[in-house]
């Protein structure tokens, strides 16, 4: 009896620690997330970056009145010229700013933050050979376990909640714009075969030929079945984040611009 007693003590012992070690390594990962989120949200604070609803802009740009940037939007931008814009999406975690740095290394804010300081969480950055003026551009965010950054991009997978959700504003320094989202699709990169897609390919300047290729794409794979659809010219913006349905899997949302 005492030496079962010795056993279970042992066994009790070992899993206390276990449960320890593994609630520090949740609060090791988890933290820093939502630290570098709290930085974002201070950023918007102390810069005075202010919300405005999609319908309010739509409204505004459908009247002909004039759409000028926000005070806060001109301020970050002489802070840190790789400023793009703030994206937001009404009712979720995504309320960040977009960056774009060197064609030489495009990835550099994967793992910085605005101030240029290492951050796990990266920040939101426009991908390589596309701007926020191109014809089609991505704008990439880390799938963060904590659900920030483009941590809940998945839930467009949902037909319910991407057409409660098909409004993305995004801010910058030329103006307020709205795209709205119409397909949503899981993929790979690598080379294209089967369920492989490179998206990230079909950016820049398209052409019409190369942009309606692109786009029966996004709607041959969409996950989602909504009414609108862009026409060429319509400018494009994918949101673009890891999934792991498979190896090196990605998750898409496509949105067109509509004010």
């Amino acid at each position: 009896m005492k030496s079962k007693n010795i056993i279970f003590s042992i066994l009790a012992i070992a899993l206390i620690g276990v449960l320890l070690y593994s609630g520090y390594k949740a609060l090791e990962i988890y933290i820093p997330q939502h630290f570098a989120s709290r930085n974002f949200e201070n950023l918007k604070k102390e810069y005075g970056i202010k919300d405005e609803k999609a319908s309010d802009i739509i409204k505004k740009y459908e009247e002909g009145n004039e759409n000028i940037a926000e005070g806060g939007i001109t301020k970050l931008s002489k802070k840190n010229s790789d400023f793009v814009g703030w994206m937001t999406i009404e009712d979720t975690v995504i309320d960040y700013p977009v960056m774009k740095s060197k064609e030489e290394d495009p990835e550099y804010y994967l793992h910085r933050d605005f101030n240029k300081n290492y951050s796990y969480s990266g920040s939101l950055f426009i991908g390589a050979k596309c701007d926020e003026n191109s014809e089609v551009f991505i704008v990439y965010g880390h799938n963060m376990s904590a659900d920030t950054m483009f941590g809940t991009l998945d839930n467009y997978r949902d037909s319910i909640f991407a057409d409660k959700h098909r409004d993305i504003v995004f801010q910058t320094s030329a103006g307020k714009r709205v795209y709205r989202v119409f397909a949503a699709f899981k993929t790979k990169i690598g080379k294209e075969k089967g369920d492989e897609f490179e998206y990230y390919r079909s950016v820049g300047q398209l052409g019409r030929e190369k942009y309606d290729e692109a786009l029966e794409k996004y709607r041959n794979m969409s996950l989602i079945s909504l009414n609108d659809s862009p026409q060429y010219p319509q400018q494009i913006m994918l949101l673009s984040t890891c999934a792991y349905h498979t190896e090196e899997g990605r998750f898409v949302v496509a949105a067109y611009r509509i004010a």
